[in-house]
């Protein structure tokens, strides 16, 4: 190990899916603030959706994502009432204007969406948004939480790229981090 690695890969940077970053955030932001965000893109405007389903059937414990621990699938069906809610507000605003040329899904676990509401959710994005051909549609996954009907469901909703989280194969460190997947699952 390089100590001098170790120093520039050990710092906080912020969360990759948040823009504008976390610290950027405040109650001067309101419904009026992000209507007026969306009503300024042009026609032609490429668009990124980001897709966070905040919940996990198991809690990783370096996880610094914003979710909520659930082993039951209810809050999971409320939640993506109020997704789709929104999906439907931000369609609104764009009227139309804009190409949609990368999704991500990430929490949390996506893939503890059921079969049944990740195609009812791919179906509300088609139907609200114009989504390019082309467009890169990404998960995090939890490989603890996937068969091959998931599989398919993925599939189903185009997805072109996937995340594993690998922290380590040594199950001494997975066990301390509460993440159990073995090298054959991943």
């Amino acid at each position: 190990m390089r100590p001098d690695l170790i120093d520039r890969y050990s710092a906080p940077v912020p969360h990759y899916t948040s823009y504008p970053t976390a610290p950027h955030f405040h109650a001067g932001i309101t419904p009026q603030v992000y209507a007026s965000w969306l009503a300024d893109l042009k026609e032609d405007a490429t668009i990124s959706l980001y897709l966070h389903i905040p919940y996990c059937d198991r809690l990783c414990w370096f996880c610094g994502c914003h979710t909520k621990h659930t082993l039951r699938y209810e809050p999971v069906v409320q939640y993506l009432e109020a997704l789709r809610a929104e999906i439907d507000w931000v369609a609104d605003q764009l009227d139309g204007r804009g190409v949609v040329t990368a999704i991500h899904l990430n929490g949390g676990s996506p893939t503890m969406l059921s079969v049944v509401d990740m195609a009812r959710l791919k179906a509300r994005l088609s139907a609200r948004f114009t989504i390019s051909s082309t467009a890169e549609i990404s998960i995090e996954i939890d490989p603890n939480d996937l068969g091959e009907d998931r599989f398919d469901a993925m599939a189903a909703f185009g997805l072109t790229r996937a995340s594993v989280g690998v922290q380590d194969f040594d199950p001494k460190v997975q066990q301390t981090i509460n993440r159990l997947q073995s090298f054959e699952q991943t």
